[in-house]
């Protein structure tokens, strides 16, 4: 009975501490890689615009995802990931709001003060069938 305790025990703490999965060098590969700056309004090489509600990010208070797509582009999926730690992914839904997509969304809170995230915004461009998916990375800190 001792043994089955301590075993179940030991499987609760280690799924608590591999929750956020910290990996700092990710943070910096990602960004090298990136077409825009973090957290600032982005225009990608096929016009499709993204931004955010606000510059700055808190975990766990609600913001808005911007988006301006060119007429013949539409959105096929998006979802966030952590890139500083791994804590799965959260889908997005954008909506149309006049000519504007957004999508109102939040994320938890890590023991990271400083988390970057990305958005991963996979559209279709209507008129050559051409599907791309854009990251936008932005941090939320604390």
């Amino acid at each position: 009975v001792m043994l089955i305790y301590r075993l179940s025990l030991f499987t609760v703490v280690f799924f608590l501490l591999t929750a956020c999965d910290f990996s700092k060098n990710t943070d910096e590969k990602s960004l090298k890689n990136a077409q825009c700056e973090a957290n600032l309004p982005c225009t990608f090489s096929n016009d499709v615009k993204v931004w955010l509600s606000e510059e700055t990010l808190s975990p766990e208070t609600p913001f808005t995802i911007f988006s301006d797509l060119p007429a013949n582009v539409t959105i096929e999926d998006a979802k966030l990931k952590g890139i500083t730690m791994y804590m799965g992914y959260i889908p997005q839904k954008f909506k149309k709001h006049n000519d504007l997509w957004q999508s109102n969304t939040m994320v938890g809170i890590c023991s990271e003060q400083n988390m970057l995230w990305n958005l991963e915004l996979t559209v279709k461009d209507n008129a050559t069938s051409v599907i791309q998916t854009l990251n936008y990375s932005f941090y939320v800190t604390y």
